[in-house]
């Protein structure tokens, strides 16, 4: 792999979300100007650039798992250019729905051939599965499904050899837990809520986010849900989980602490609602503390 590229490319599906808006947000950050802001901190860009369509669908004949159907192809597209991106250099994954982490998670472990670690930041653990969700919707399963729990469908888009043990992740800001994720959480390598994550630091939470994720130093993909931010700061999301989160300015910190790391391979944004987004301005928050975070990866 690479050093001095960063491989970018879009999987404008919301078919595990709850909002057609998340499918806009490749495009909507390229307009506001992300590949210009790549460039800008360094490294040469290779723009892969979007996937096909992966449409939201309400699919209320499916309650406890909606969308799965549409949700693994997106998974299996995301795993399969995941392998191309890495084989360039740094990738750069712009979401899309967050159960989008169960293809670039098996895609990683494809193309490195070794146990992939995840620092998962979110406001939402991710771990329910069909037997606990609340809603049916997949993005709130994310995590789990990265794990390999859930649909049968969906998990096996992963691959055979696309396990993600629990003790390689880090789920690190969360601000909201459903009683059947209790369980599931206490077998992660760190579970730091984001009021323990600003007491701390960014640059400690970072540190312990990466010791944590227990792969023998191996590659890490940092998993970014723009909800992670606080609403204040980041209303480009549907539901608006109440704050408070991280601020902008300490998610970019953390954000450019995690990338500071040689074993970070890549970065997925996801969960950004370009449809509650009219003017731009979330976007070009987004492009500022991705670019930020990038640039400090390559120029040191």
């Amino acid at each position: 792999m690479s050093s001095g590229k960063v491989a970018v490319f879009g999987v404008p599906s919301a078919a595990g979300g709850r909002s057609p808006g998340l499918a806009r947000a490749p495009f909507h950050l390229r307009e506001a100007g992300l590949l210009e802001a790549m460039r800008a901190a360094g490294p040469r860009v290779v723009n892969l650039s979007d996937l096909s369509l992966f449409p939201f669908r309400d699919d209320p004949e499916h309650p406890r798992a909606r969308n799965v159907e549409v949700a693994a192809c997106a998974a299996r597209a995301a795993a399969d250019e995941m392998t191309r991106a890495l084989a360039e250099g740094f990738a750069l994954v712009l979401g899309g729905d967050c159960s989008l982490a169960a293809g670039t998670v098996a895609g990683a472990r494809s193309a490195l051939g070794q146990p992939v670690g995840l620092v998962f930041l979110d406001a939402d653990a991710d771990l329910n599965t069909p037997e606990t969700t609340p809603s049916g919707y997949l993005n709130g399963m994310a995590l789990a499904l990265a794990l390999g729990r859930g649909p049968e469908l969906l998990a096996s888009a992963r691959g055979p050899a696309a396990d993600l043990s629990a003790d390689h992740v880090a789920l690190v800001g969360y601000r909201a837990l459903d009683p059947g994720e209790r369980v599931a959480l206490g077998e992660l390598g760190l579970a730091l809520p984001a009021a323990a994550a600003k007491r701390l630091g960014m640059r400690t939470t970072a540190a312990l986010a990466l010791d944590a994720v227990a792969n023998a130093d191996g590659p890490v993909l940092v998993h970014l849900d723009v909800d992670v931010i606080d609403p204040v700061e980041m209303p480009a999301k549907e539901p608006l989980l109440p704050g408070p989160g991280l601020s902008l300015e300490e998610t970019a910190q953390l954000l450019t602490a995690l990338l500071a790391s040689r074993r970070v391979v890549g970065l997925e944004v996801t969960e950004f609602d370009a449809d509650r987004d009219p003017d731009g301005a979330c976007a070009r928050k987004i492009v500022a503390l991705v670019a930020r975070a990038v640039a400090r990866r390559f120029r040191g």
